[in-house]
C-alpha cells in the first residue's frame, strides 16, 4: 500500500522505495503478530477459564452424587461451595432433566437461569450467555431423576484483561510503527550507498577521463559484481578510445608532411610567372584545398593530444578582456570585408583559468563561425562578464546569422556533422568540421560549459562559461607577475 503511493507520487529513489516495502512488510507483521497474539491469548485465557469452572462443576457433581436424595443437604453444599467462590465471581445452578430450577446462587443471572440446557444428551457442554460463560456437567442414575448442575463465571474480567494486554501490545506496535520507516530509511541508505559511489563515479566519466575505476569492497556481493563488470566495461572502452586516438594522432602526423610538402610546392608553382591566369586560379584552388587540409590535420592532433590521459595541462590565470579582444583584433579585417558589424562589450578584466593559447582558440573558433554564417549588414557581438555566481567568467557572442535549425543543433558539437541543407537554411557549415568540438573539449576540460541558443533566420547565441581562479592560484600568479 505504502509502496503504491509512493509510486503515485513519482518517487524514482531506490532508498525510498526500499524504505517503503520494508516499512510496508514491517506494518504487514505487527498487524498480523497483534491479530495473533490477541487470538493466542484469549484461547488461552479462556481455556483456563473452562478448565477452573470444570474442576469446580466436577467438585459440585461429586457432592451431588455423594448426598443425593438429601436435597436439603445438596443444597447446603451447592451455597457453601459458591459462597467460597464469591471473590472469582463463580455462580451455580441446580437444575432438572426438564430445566427446572432447584436452586441456584446470588450471583446467578437470570439469563443463564431461563437459558434451557442445551445438548442434554451429553454428560458435559461449555456456553457463552451474552457477558457469561458456565460448564454443564449431568448426573445420571438408574432408576433416578437426571440432574444438571451448572458452574459459571463473569467474561468481563477476562475481556478486561485481554484488552489491557492489546493496548500495551498495541502502544508498543505503534511506537515499533513509527521506527520503522526511519530505521528502515537507515538501513536503505546503507544498502544503497555503493550505488551512490557506482553513480557518482559514472557521471564523472569522460571520453577523456576513462581513467576512473569503481571502488569494489570485496564484499563478493551483487554490488561488488557490479562494479567489477563496468570496470571490465570501462577497461574495454578505454582500450577502444586509445586505439582510436592513437590512430586518429598517426594518421594526422603522417598526413602533415606531405600535406606541408604540397602546400610549399602549390605556393612555388604560383609564384613562376610562365602560369597562365587560368593555372593561376586553379593552383590557387588547389592551394586554399591544401591549407585547408592541414587545418583539419592540426585540429585532429589538437584532439588527439587533449583526449589523452597523459597530456600535460599548464594552468594558468588569465583576464579574458585581453585575450578575446586579441581575437577580436584578428578578426576584424575580416569583419569589415564582409560587411559585419563587430562589436565587444567589456566591463574590466574578468580573470578565468585555463591556457592562453587553448582560450585564444576558443574566441577564433566562435567568431569565425559567428562572421562566416552573418550576411553583410549584420552584427557579431561579443560579451565579457563576470559571473556572479559561483563567480568566473562568461563569454557570450551573439550573431544576427542564418541560424541553425533545430535538428542539426542537437548535433552542434558533433565532429564532422554534415546537416541536411534543405533543413538547415545556410546554417550547414556551423554544424560541420572540428572547431566547435575542440571549443567544447577545451571548456569542459577546465570545468567549464558551453551551450548554444539559435533560431533559423534570427540568428545564434553561444554561451561560455569558465570557472573563476582559485585564491591560491591567483596569489601565486600574481606574485609570479611581480617577480
Amino acid at each position: 500500500m505504502l509502496s503504491r503511493l509512493i509510486d503515485r507520487l513519482g518517487t524514482t529513489s531506490l532508498r525510498t522505495r526500499l524504505t517503503a516495502w520494508n516499512t510496508s512488510v514491517v506494518l504487514l507483521m505487527t498487524v498480523t503478530t497483534l491479530l495473533a497474539v490477541r487470538y493466542a491469548a484469549r484461547t488461552t485465557l479462556y481455556d483456563d477459564a473452562d478448565a477452573e469452572l470444570r474442576a469446580g462443576a466436577s467438585e459440585a457433581l461429586l457432592a451431588l452424587r455423594d448426598l443425593h436424595p438429601d436435597v436439603d443437604a445438596v443444597v447446603a453444599e451447592m451455597k457453601r461451595k459458591a459462597k467460597s467462590h464469591d471473590q472469582r465471581g463463580w455462580f451455580v445452578h441446580l437444575l432438572t432433566q426438564e430445566g427446572t430450577t432447584i436452586w441456584k446462587s446470588d450471583h446467578c443471572p437470570d439469563s443463564v437461569s431461563s437459558f434451557p440446557p442445551l445438548k442434554l444428551d451429553r454428560e458435559e457442554n461449555i456456553a457463552q450467555v451474552g457477558p457469561y460463560r458456565y460448564v454443564r456437567l449431568r448426573l445420571v442414575r438408574e432408576g433416578e431423576p437426571t440432574y444438571h448442575i451448572r458452574v459459571g463465571t463473569y467474561t468481563t474480567g477476562l475481556d478486561a484483561s485481554l484488552g489491557s494486554l492489546m493496548r500495551k501490545l498495541s502502544a508498543l506496535g505503534l511506537v515499533l510503527s513509527l521506527l520503522t520507516p526511519l530505521v528502515a530509511y537507515w538501513l536503505a541508505g546503507r544498502a544503497t550507498r555503493p550505488i551512490g559511489s557506482i553513480l557518482e563515479t559514472a557521471a564523472r566519466l569522460r571520453p577523456t577521463r576513462l581513467g576512473d575505476r569503481l571502488s569494489v569492497r570485496g564484499t563478493r556481493d551483487e554490488l561488488d559484481r557490479l562494479s567489477e563488470t563496468i570496470n571490465g566495461l570501462l577497461d574495454s572502452v578505454a582500450d577502444h578510445v586509445d586505439q582510436q586516438e592513437q590512430f586518429v594522432a598517426d594518421a594526422a602526423h603522417e598526413l602533415r608532411g606531405p600535406l606541408a610538402a604540397l602546400q610549399s610546392s602549390l605556393e612555388v608553382a604560383m609564384s613562376h610567372d610562365q602560369a597562365t591566369a587560368d593555372q593561376h586560379d586553379r593552383l590557387g584552388d588547389m592551394l586554399e584545398v591544401s591549407r585547408h587540409l592541414s587545418k583539419i590535420t592540426n585540429d585532429l592532433l589538437l584532439l588527439a593530444e587533449r583526449g589523452s590521459e597523459s597530456r600535460h595541462v599548464s594552468m594558468a590565470v588569465h583576464d579574458i578582456t585581453a585575450l578575446v579582444g586579441q581575437a577580436v583584433g584578428m578578426f576584424a579585417g575580416a569583419a569589415e570585408d564582409k560587411g559585419v558589424s563587430l562589436i565587444l562589450v567589456v566591463h574590466g578584466p574578468v580573470m578565468v583559468v585555463g591556457e592562453a593559447a587553448d582560450l585564444r582558440r576558443v574566441a577564433s573558433n566562435l567568431l569565425d563561425n559567428a562572421i562566416r554564417f552573418t550576411p553583410a549588414g549584420g552584427r557579431v557581438e561579443i560579451r565579457i562578464t563576470e559571473a556572479s555566481r559561483p563567480g568566473g567568467g562568461v563569454l557570450t557572442v551573439v550573431d544576427t546569422g542564418t541560424g541553425i535549425a533545430p535538428h542539426d543543433l542537437a548535433h552542434i558539437f558533433d565532429r564532422f556533422y554534415k546537416a541536411d541543407p534543405s533543413r538547415s537554411h545556410g546554417g550547414t557549415g556551423r554544424s560541420g568540421g572540428l572547431g566547435l568540438a575542440i571549443c567544447k573539449s577545451i571548456i569542459e576540460s577546465y570545468g567549464g560549459t558551453i551551450a548554444i541558443v539559435s533560431r533559423v533566420g534570427a540568428g545564434t547565441t553561444v554561451t561560455v562559461r569558465l570557472p573563476a581562479p582559485r585564491r591560491a592560484t591567483v596569489s601565486l600568479t600574481a606574485h609570479a607577475a611581480d617577480v
